[in-house]
């Protein structure tokens, strides 16, 4: 057996296309150029013209249609809650610069609350808690003015406006009486 000498390594050769000759790459980017400037242009000038209108005349008053799209769901009260099916879902501030959401099940009585870390782009479940039997409960960890406390407040001020009631009502009778100086009317008189 002879020795081999090792191959030499495989050559690799890149080539790169020439650039365009200067002339023709300004004809073929041009237009396309020319266009989109136009456009930008033209979003900013009607930009401008809605600043300057809102400026001189007030705010431009909304489209509005007179009633929704059956397809579309009516808007909520509080403004940014998002469900359906009885799925509900809602952002919440959890401290000064903790975020995250609410998630509410409504057929099971199930309430989340996932934190947002933007460290990780992740969410952490914080709580979950079932508020079947909640809903029951009529005092639990409230402040001194319980419940109970304020129905007997509200039944003692009843009872005031009630006696204050009675302030105007005479307790003696105020209807006139007959003179007793007057003589009395002949027996003719007297109905039969």
């Amino acid at each position: 057996m002879t020795p081999s000498t090792p191959a030499p390594p495989p050559q690799f050769t890149f080539t790169l296309p020439a650039p365009p000759a200067p002339d023709a790459s300004r004809a073929q980017a041009s237009p396309r150029r020319n266009k989109a400037l136009w456009l930008i242009g033209i979003g900013l000038c009607a930009n401008a013209l809605v600043m300057l209108y809102t400026h001189a005349f007030g705010p431009i008053p909304e489209f509005k249609l007179a009633t929704p799209a059956f397809g579309q769901a009516a808007p909520s009260a509080g403004g940014q809650l998002l469900g359906a099916r009885g799925l509900y879902m809602a952002p919440a501030q959890l401290g000064p610069n903790s975020f995250g959401l609410y998630l509410m099940d409504v057929d099971s009585g199930t309430i989340c609350v996932y934190k947002v870390s933007p460290d990780s782009s992740r969410f952490k479940l914080m709580a979950a808690r079932s508020y079947k039997y909640d809903r029951f409960l009529e005092d639990l960890n409230n402040d001194p003015l319980t419940p109970a406390s304020v129905q007997k407040l509200v039944e003692a001020q009843r009872q005031r406006q009630d006696l204050h009631q009675k302030d105007d009502v005479p307790t003696v009778d105020q209807a006139p009486k007959p003179d007793e100086n007057m003589p009395d009317l002949p027996a003719a008189n007297l109905p039969r």
